[in-house]
């Protein structure tokens, strides 16, 4: 703390030095700067793009996701909802022309047939019915391998000499054992327990989903992603079938949301360096089989949720 402090006041001193210099040459140039207030500066309106008929509330896009679905989903301490899906959301929304509002659904089926949402974010393939229609590409996530700072290289192979920390009876666990990977496994009863024994040398690796881990490894120096163990499961937006004109409006602005650089940003600052695609990502030595379609994907199910929500966000976001 000390040596930031003196940093800070080094820093402090270069800087007043340099606007001194500025000040100066500007004032023997004539010119001024000055910074509008936020009061001043004037916002991109726009139109809404869904008709209010078509929306549970109008000028809202009322947004179902699973708030015990972390790091996707999860409530702040002060309440608020936060996590990627909820980012997702705002960008939606702010491409609509609407305002947003959420609603916590473990799954899409229920709130949209009741018409408590307008769309679902996180919804897979295996949520799609007649019902239900589900589209786009928001996120992608498989059981993944992530090393500790003393590890510089993983393979399947080299996995044998290792000492793996997974939770136990996870799908990352399953995932190693259908890879046939042989060396120690360690068991923890959630993924922040796994992450901490990673920090205290106790496990060379840890084993989990990918967008956990990704989340989690923000907050330890050295840990990377080295790669997927089993198949991705690709989570995108659904919206009730019989509703045309919201699966239209909103397919539409996920695309320009992804081609606007937004989505990328978003999942960037929730998962750092973890590739936007996982399909080409798998772990060397591991060949990736495609699961039956009642596998495919009840993220909740797996193990995501297990993620401590009381982590701090802001100062992993930090």
């Amino acid at each position: 703390m000390e040596t930031m402090g003196m940093r800070g006041r080094g820093t402090w001193g270069i800087g007043f030095i340099a606007m001194v210099m500025v000040a100066a040459t500007l004032g023997l140039s004539g010119c001024s700067l000055f910074t509008p207030a936020r009061s001043e500066v004037e916002r991109e309106q726009v139109s809404a793009k869904i008709d209010g008929s078509a929306l549970v509330q109008e000028g809202v896009l009322t947004v179902a996701l699973d708030f015990s679905d972390a790091p996707q989903g999860m409530v702040a301490s002060d309440g608020t909802v936060t996590g990627y899906d909820t980012d997702v959301a705002r960008a939606l929304a702010s491409n609509l022309g609407l305002s947003v509002a959420f609603v916590d659904a473990a799954s899409p089926s229920d709130v949209l047939a009741n018409g408590t949402a307008d769309v679902y974010v996180g919804a897979s393939s295996t949520d799609s019915s007649d019902a239900v229609t589900v589209f786009g590409d928001c996120l992608e996530d498989a059981p993944a391998l992530f090393a500790g700072k003393a590890v510089s290289t993983v393979t399947a192979s080299s996995l044998a000499d290792m000492v793996v920390g997974v939770q136990g009876s996870s799908a990352a666990q399953d995932a190693l054992n259908k890879a046939g990977i042989v060396g120690e496994q360690r068991t923890y009863s959630n993924v922040n327990e796994c992450f901490e024994a990673l920090a205290a040398g106790e496990v060379d690796c840890v084993a989990c989903d990918a967008t956990a881990g990704a989340y989690l490894a923000r907050a330890y120096e050295g840990v990377t992603f080295s790669g997927t163990l089993d198949a991705v499961t690709v989570y995108g937006v659904a919206a009730a079938s019989s509703n045309s004109a919201v699966v239209e409006a909103v397919s539409a602005a996920l695309e320009e949301v992804s081609s606007s650089g937004a989505l990328s940003a978003a999942h960037a600052a929730w998962y750092g360096s973890l590739p936007l695609v996982l399909s080409d990502a798998a772990l060397p030595g591991v060949t990736i089989t495609l699961p039956d379609s009642a596998l495919a994907g009840d993220r909740a199910a797996a193990e995501g949720s297990l993620i401590d929500s009381d982590v701090d966000i802001n100062e992993l976001n930090g």
